[in-house]
Parts: C-alpha cells; structure tokens; sequence
C-alpha cells in the first residue's frame, strides 16, 4: 500500500536523486514508473521528469510503496573487481553476465551500479540515481574496463571530455566472416521499430561511428572468423554489435544481432573492453589502463589457433 512522502529539497538537484536518497529501496525503474504515473508532485504540479531539476526550497510530494512491498534483489557473490582508483576516479573490470544498469525487461537484480552505489555511497546518485557516477557502459554479455567518477566535480569534468571524445576505448572482438584492413563505420543508429531491445542502422537514427582494424584471421569448419581492434568515436548502445552485424560481419556469440545457433559461445558476446585512456579530472594527465581477454575468450582463440 503506497503511502504519501513529503520531501524538501536540501540544494539544486535531480528529482530522481532527491527520491533515491529517500527511499534507497527502490530501483530506478520504480521511480521512474512513480513520476510518469502522476504520483510525484512537485510544488503541488504533477513531476515532469526524473531528471527534473528541483531549487533548494522545492516541495516534493511522492506517493510510495513501504520497503516490505518491494521485491529485494538477489544477493550478488561477486566482488567489484577495481583496476584504478584515487580521491576523484575509479575504474572496473566487468566480467560478462553482469548489467551494469538494469535495463527495461530485465527481472529485479543487484546491477554493478548498485553495487558500486552500496560500496562508494558518495558516488550513489552521481549522474542521476543510481548511476554510481558511471560514465561509460558495457552491454550485459561482455566484459571489461568502466570508468566512474567519485566526486561530483570529477563526474562534471569526465563528462565533458566523454563529449569531447578525449576518452578512448579499445575493444577486442571476434567476428563472423573474412574481413580485411581497416574501416570506419559511420551509419546512424536508432530503435526498430516496435521493440526497445533491438537497434538497428536506420536513416532517421543518432549519429555513430566505429572504426576498427583487423587483428587476425581464422578458419575452422569451413567458417571465417576475424580479430578485431574496435575503437567506438560515438557512444550509442550496442553500438559496435549493430554497425559490425550491419557491415555483414557479426560477433561471435551474438544472438541478438547474429545467428541464433552460436556454435564458439553460449552465454556471453566475444566483446570486451581491454584499453581505457582519459584525461585525470584533478590533473589533466592522461591515464592509460589495460585489461587482458577474459579466460574463456582466450580459450576461443587457443582453440581456433590450434594444429589442424
């Protein structure tokens, strides 16, 4: 049974985030359903948004549930596995399996981002609530290198030079078929229509541009396969998996946007993150990390790379 909160604002903040902080049990999907369903006023005016910016003084009113009615996510075993951190940044090595943000249509569950808010709480609602102050993402089936912010000045100014593409990120990926030499990729990207789960190279999409370089070439069972150097200059959600399955060349594992019968991955996309470089926030140095192929990726390639 939902129950009326009457919250002031404290400081100049996000909707989303003055609800977090009040009721850190509920998930951002929750929240989001609250204010779109006309239960959260704000100076007695129906929300417009949940990142509507409130001024200190505004008067929130939210009509929301007791924590015992809200199903509890499921205890998450795994450590955060951190390659980089200081007083401003932190960075993580994802493996694949884990949301980093739960996505729509996904069941309740602990998502890295949670994770980082419960560990880090002063980077809980940086971005907006429950971002955990990540800047980049990671689709669920692949791994690798994120970057967070831990203070709001150092999300501000990774913010700007994510914008200013001054981030770069290298991927390794495998993928279906003979490629050869290198290529940008400069298609837009946008929703199919009907579905949210799946993007597509469509004329009326965002822009987006993925160059990539190729690493290596394989051959078993009469199939090609490639090793590829991705480096994405936009950010757009499952960007490289739909601009390299448009270009005719899928990845490997892919059963969204390839082959539904996988026959070198089952549970995970051959994609993952191994180099992140950024300009410190505090300093303006440039940071270089590296993460090395997870092993059941290196295993694929002991396996296609073997005596035949």
């Amino acid at each position: 049974m939902s129950e009326p909160r009457t919250l002031q604002a404290d400081r100049a903040m996000r909707l989303d985030v003055l609800l977090a902080e009040c009721c850190p049990y509920l998930e951002r999907d929750a929240l989001r359903q609250l204010i779109q369903s006309g239960q959260v006023l704000v100076n007695d005016a129906p929300a417009l948004k949940p990142g509507q910016y409130l001024q200190s003084g505004d008067r929130v009113v939210a009509q929301v549930p007791p924590p015992q009615d809200v199903p509890q996510a499921d205890v998450f075993a795994r450590s955060l596995q951190i390659v980089y951190e200081d007083e401003a940044v932190l960075v993580l090595d994802k493996p694949a399996g884990v949301s980093v943000r739960r996505e729509r249509g996904e069941p309740a569950g602990l998502t890295l981002a949670r994770q980082v808010a419960e560990q880090f709480p002063a980077s809980a609602h940086l971005g907006g609530a429950g971002h955990g102050g990540l800047l980049t993402q990671l689709d669920r089936e692949a791994s690798g290198l994120l970057l967070a912010a831990k203070t709001e000045a150092a999300y501000r100014e990774l913010k700007r030079a994510l914008k200013r593409h001054r981030i770069e990120r290298l991927y390794t990926a495998l993928v279906e078929g003979r490629l050869r030499g290198e290529d940008t990729i400069t298609n837009p990207i946008g929703n199919v229509q009907r579905t949210r789960r799946q993007l597509a190279v469509t004329r009326e999409g965002r822009p987006a541009s993925t160059y990539f370089r190729v690493q290596r070439h394989y051959k078993q069972d009469r199939r090609s396969y490639t090793l590829l150097l991705v480096r994405p200059d936009t950010a757009r959600r499952h960007q490289i998996r739909v601009h390299l399955a448009w270009y005719g060349a899928p990845l490997v594992g892919d059963r969204l946007y390839g082959s539904r019968r996988q026959l070198l991955l089952e549970d995970r996309i051959f994609l993952h993150l191994g180099a992140l470089s950024f300009p410190h926030p505090l300093s303006g140095e440039t940071v270089r990390l590296e993460s090395g192929l997870p092993a059941e990726l290196r295993s694929i390639l002991q396996w296609l790379n073997r005596p035949k």
